[in-house]
């Protein structure tokens, strides 16, 4: 072996990191004593007596808010000992405890490890054994549960392990970094030291604003500011679910509110929210340049730590103890979030649960088993002496998130026994539920139509998933329906168009399914009175742009409409030409589509056609049209080469964004360009992945969408001349900037 590829034999074992460390803190607490002598002097000298009249006072928040308008005082009262030693002598006590922690858990990683030899061991010699009899599985149900008790053990056990660098392997070029982004799909990593010390975090200039601001707040505004409480510092929240969960909660009402602005829907109401909280310095918004406006938040370390002290001391949210990691148990106020870990709890077993019928809140922040939870709402109600059969209902229990809150597909969830979803129907009040991102659901039981509050049901990124219930119009009070991503599912249920009180429904599918009688059309969504949100995924090959907006003509409140085609257009991997196998398979189906809406727009009815119509209900025009409610329009994997005269821009009098993402074909926006401008009300335009869209930016802006404000423009290389920067986007400039 070459001896460059090992580390060199000293003899002498590897170095205890913690007398080096010790050191270090010594000489630091010895420099942060000396320096502190002289900045208190500095201190009291510069501040005088205005800053000795401010601190005289018996009230700790005016104190506060007159010392945060003195002028520069900030930077007077910030001297070294308030910001570099203090902080490298936190960062050296940290570091110890974590080495500490490191030899502790190499101890504990081999004693639970140890444990499982010999019932591995066991097994072994019972499958061994079992080989005699070819009649038998080598692997028993008793002994698949053992092995999957022994599989969680370890991978939990393997998840707090922390994520160290592999320096030998990056330097080699064989383990680079992937751009997996956190931990690499490991868990979240809490940091609660910050906030286990009370008595020092209540005397932080930053908990005594927090608390302020805090009291300042609607009853309303301090639930949505203490749920901060229950993620990590610094991760980003998105507003959509946010809104979810206020509304489950009932702290958000889900119908439209009358206020001085005028009628407001729930998410004006939550945006107002955030927005409040971010003008007081409570959250931050994520700013993302391809964004427009930021749609999803933060809470900065020390603020964060700062209400997750008010929550635990109201009780409403209580995971973090004093120097340990988050743990799973049920709030004062009866709120419960999974951690990672939660399932292998003593808490997890519904006997060790207490006071389960007084849950009101489950809430899913880490724990990749989250399944257990639903044996805690058995039919079994158990009592003081003995288990009695009851008709058991969990009448308190409003939210069930069990899936992913993150927006990315990092942390990965599993369900073990979908048949515990059959004790859904004790749920009798639940208004939320989450699966999203679950994998091994691949059918709803039908349980779930027993809950007949439920306003909001999560199924986004389920991929398992390949049915919805059939009796779905069983959820009378149904307002909000995510499946999008749910790639199994190929047919929508008939009674899916019988849900009165639905507003948005995500994931729509139009496929290939021949079963008209237990399907749902497109078209039949019109009875959906309330509908103002719709996605849709075209599957079916003969179903044309044409039809999607016959069938859309007549919604009469719809506000927002995504449309995605998949397997007509032409893809990247299609590189036939001229006859090839890609372009043979394609080409066709594109004629098709421009085909059709050339006979939409040109072809008259013959003689017996308009004598049959005579003898047939006819439903409404047959010629495609555009909601006048709709205000926003996606167009993703566009199968034709021109826009149809209804999608021209001088058509598109009332909608304010407009995004064409993918159309291989497309090459403009209309068969002509306009002579002066339209009247197009597009302020938002995106155009992405559109290598044949031919225009110029003179056309696009002035023509085109003289309203545009916004811009976002992403391997189009024949739109040209943009003022684009160098991601691809415009703003325009605003009126106050030279």
């Amino acid at each position: 072996m070459d001896s460059g590829t090992q580390p060199p034999e000293t003899g002498e074992p590897a170095p205890d990191p913690s007398p080096i460390i010790k050191k270090i803190l010594g000489i630091v607490i010895d420099l942060h004593e000396q320096v502190n002598k002289e900045a208190v002097l500095r201190t009291t000298r510069s501040a005088g007596a205005e800053l000795s009249q401010v601190t005289t006072t018996n009230h700790p928040e005016p104190v506060l808010n007159r010392i945060l308008t003195l002028p520069n005082m900030s930077k007077k009262l910030e001297g070294p000992d308030d910001h570099h030693i203090p902080k490298l002598q936190r960062n050296l006590r940290l570091l110890k405890e974590d080495v500490v922690k490191l030899q502790d858990l190499r101890t504990e990683v081999a004693e639970e490890v140890l444990k499982h030899i010999r019932p591995l061991e066991l097994l072994l010699d019972k499958v061994e054994k079992g080989e005699k009899d070819p009649s038998k599985p080598p692997l028993t149900l008793g002994m698949k549960k053992d092995l999957d008790d022994i599989n969680k053990k370890i991978f939990n056990l393997m998840c707090q392990v922390p994520l160290l660098p592999n320096k030998r392997k990056n330097a080699k070029g064989s383990d680079a970094d992937d751009g997996e982004g956190d931990n690499n799909g490991k868990g979240i990593v809490c940091l609660p030291g910050i906030h286990a010390n009370k008595e020092d975090l209540k005397r932080r200039a930053v908990f005594r604003y927090v608390l302020g601001e805090f009291e300042e707040l609607s009853n309303q505004q301090k639930f949505c500011l203490l749920s901060f409480s229950v993620f990590p510092e610094n991760q980003e929240v998105n507003r959509t679910m946010l809104m979810y969960w206020w509304m489950g909660e009932g702290i958000l009402s889900s119908k439209d509110i009358s206020s001085e602005k005028g009628i407001l829907k729930p998410e004006d109401v939550v945006k107002d929210i955030l927005d409040d909280f971010k003008d007081r310095n409570l959250i931050e918004p994520v700013e993302i340049k391809r964004k427009e406006k930021p749609n999803s938040y933060k809470m900065a370390p020390f603020v964060h730590s700062s209400v997750v002290l008010i929550s635990k001391e109201i009780g409403l949210f209580d995971m973090y103890d004093k120097k340990e990691k988050p743990t799973m148990k049920q709030s004062g106020l009866h709120k419960v979030c999974l951690v990672e870990g939660s399932s292998s709890q003593q808490e997890a077993k519904a006997k060790k649960m207490a006071d389960v019928d007084q849950i009101e809140t489950v809430f899913n922040i880490s724990e990749r088993f989250p399944d257990f939870t639903f044996k805690w709402f058995f039919e079994d109600k158990p009592t003081r002496n003995k288990l009695t059969l009851s008709k058991a209902t969990y009448p308190k229990l409003k939210v069930l998130y069990l899936g992913r809150w993150e927006r990315t597909a990092k942390r990965h969830i599993e369900v073990e026994n979908p048949e515990l979803m059959k004790n859904l129907k004790h749920m009798i009040k639940l208004k939320l539920l989450s699966f999203q991102g679950i994998s091994r659901i691949e059918r709803l039981d039908n349980a779930v139509c027993k809950l007949r509050e439920l306003i909001i049901l999560d199924l986004r990124a389920c991929y398992n998933l390949e049915k919805l219930p059939d009796k779905i119009d069983s959820l009378k009070a149904l307002i909000y329906l995510d499946i999008t991503d749910c790639y199994m599912i190929d047919r929508m249920p008939k009674r899916l168009s019988w849900l009165d009180n639905l507003e948005v429904l995500k994931g729509f599918v139009v496929s290939d399914a021949v079963d008209d009688e237990t399907v749902c059309t497109l078209a039949e969504l019109v009875e959906l009175k309330k509908l103002r949100k719709l996605s849709i995924s075209i599957n079916k090959e003969e179903f044309s742009i044409v039809d999607v907006f016959v069938a859309v003509k007549n919604f009469k409140k719809l506000e927002k409409l995504k449309v995605a085609w998949g397997g007509i257009n032409t893809h990247p991997q299609d590189k036939g030409v001229d006859g090839e196998k890609g372009d043979r398979k394609v080409k066709p189906k594109e004629e098709e589509n421009d085909n059709a809406i050339a006979a939409a727009d040109n072809k008259k009815p013959t003689i017996l056609e308009r004598a049959a119509t005579m003898f047939r209900k006819e439903k409404g025009p047959k010629d495609p049209e555009l909601p006048e409610t709709l205000k926003k329009l996606d167009l993703q994997c566009f199968p034709g080469k021109l826009l149809p005269e209804w999608l021209e821009p001088d058509n598109l009098r009332n909608v304010e964004k407009l995004y064409i993402k993918g159309g291989t074909k497309l090459t403009g926006f209309g068969k002509s360009l306009p002579i002066v401008k339209t009247k197009c009300k597009v302020t938002v335009l995106r155009l992405k992945f559109l290598p044949k869209l031919k225009v110029e930016w003179r056309d696009l802006s002035k023509r085109y969408f003289p309203e545009l404000k916004f811009l976002e423009k992403y391997q189009c290389p024949q739109v040209s001349l943009c003022p684009c920067d160098g991601i691809g986007i415009w703003r325009k400039p605003e009126e106050n900037e030279v």
